[in-house]
């Protein structure tokens, strides 16, 4: 890997990794309250906030795919700024929508925000990718994380005395960080863009076994990271009984260990490998995740939030490498979108599952984080079964270099 010094001087990651940081002020401030939001303000019960979140991800899955292909038709700054700008009508839309007691819109834009994002995460992916080589690509990724974390580590603090305020304020954040987005973004250089008459028969879509057994992993690494949306949120408030505006201390624990931790731990599991990186990062998610029922109080939520980060840091820029690493040139964009579009199918069934497994067992803390642990565990074994697969196919992925 290259030192930190290296990759901090790639500008384009740097760029784009500051527009991610913006993006992520806003969602900080925002996310931790809007599972609160749906339930408190408008008064919708815990499992039907749970299908809506279920929703959102839903339509996150098909937005990504036409992400990531948009990613390489149209080029990364294309897609970057068509998912920043309409993130600002969308969030603006969401706020006045609420003004004015049009609950049942508010809804619907809040399941279509996740267009924005869709569009955003898969072109930026894709970009530093572009722009850094194979030996260089995880620091690349970094510093992508450690930046936009900045974002998720002040966020939450904002979203606390913004809520306390009015929780309305929460959307005019997004809003103002959608733009100061999009102003970054300016400054991203145009390239990539596919050339006419080129790639598959089916151009949204990709079809290679490696990546959909990794997406598999993938798919349960994020059923189980989801929790950190809903369930945690309505758990803490619900069972535990802490204050809601207290909810931005947890999540800015969460930002402040990925600024913090995120380049050496990295560094630390280096040795290991892409694969073993990621076993490990997804048993570090299930022993964060089973303590929580052993949490009666704000601190105990705060430490669980540190076992449950260093999971994040040690998962979330592996599989951005291992992606890269088996996409074909020129179709990386798709190769990240279809991946996103699994993890959105985590994202949609995480919430229900949660909501569903907290509801049945009554809050029982044990019962609940028990079984919802067990994801981060199946996630390791899938892992296992792909370095199996790419060992035994003769490739060298494993070593670090591209699959022939």
């Amino acid at each position: 890997m290259a030192s930190f010094s290296s990759d901090i001087r790639n500008r384009q990651v740097v760029i784009v990794s500051l527009s991610s940081m913006m993006r992520s002020l806003g969602m900080g401030a925002s996310w931790p309250f809007m599972a609160i939001f749906l339930s408190l303000y408008l008064h919708l019960a815990v499992y039907i906030v749970g299908v809506i979140f279920t929703l959102l991800s839903l339509m996150s899955m098909a937005f990504s795919i036409l992400g990531g292909y948009l990613a390489d038709l149209k080029g990364r700054k294309f897609t970057l700024m068509l998912g920043s700008v309409s993130g600002i009508f969308i969030y603006l839309s969401i706020a006045l929508s609420f003004l004015y007691n049009i609950y049942t819109l508010t809804i619907i834009l809040f399941i279509m925000s996740s267009f924005s994002g869709s569009l955003v995460y898969p072109s930026a992916s894709a970009l530093i990718s572009d722009v850094t080589e194979s030996q260089d690509r995880e620091g690349g990724y970094s510093i992508y994380r450690i930046l936009s974390n900045i974002g998720w580590a002040i966020g939450p603090l904002m979203g606390s005395f913004i809520y306390s305020s009015g929780i309305i304020y929460i959307f005019y954040a997004l809003v103002i960080a959608s733009v100061l987005q999009a102003i970054i973004i300016l400054f991203v250089r145009k390239q990539n863009v596919m050339k006419t008459g080129t790639g598959t028969r089916n151009p949204f879509l990709v079809f290679d076994k490696y990546l959909f057994v990794f997406s598999i992993a993938t798919f349960f690494i994020i059923l189980l990271s989801s929790q950190f949306s809903v369930s945690l949120p309505l758990y803490s408030e619900i069972a535990i009984k802490i204050n809601v505006a207290d909810l931005g201390y947890i999540y800015a624990i969460n930002g402040i260990v990925v600024v913090l931790g995120q380049y050496p731990l990295i560094r630390m599991f280096a040795r290991f490998g892409d694969l073993g990186t990621f076993i490990a990062g997804a048993l570090f998610y299930a022993l964060g995740y089973f303590i929580i029922a052993f949490s009666t109080n704000l601190y105990d939520l705060m430490f669980d939030m540190v076992i449950i980060t260093v999971g994040e840091n040690l998962t979330t820029p592996t599989i951005n490498t291992v992606i890269s690493k088996m996409a074909p040139a020129g179709r990386t964009g798709r190769y990240m979108g279809f991946n996103s579009m699994f993890n959105s199918i985590g994202r949609a069934f995480g919430p229900s599952v949660g909501t569903y497994i907290m509801y049945t067992f009554h809050y029982n803390g044990l019962a609940t984080w028990s079984l919802i642990c067990i994801f981060g565990i199946f996630s390791a074994a899938v892992i296992v079964v792909f370095s199996v697969m790419y060992r035994n196919s003769g490739n060298t992925y494993i070593a670090g270099a591209h699959r022939t």
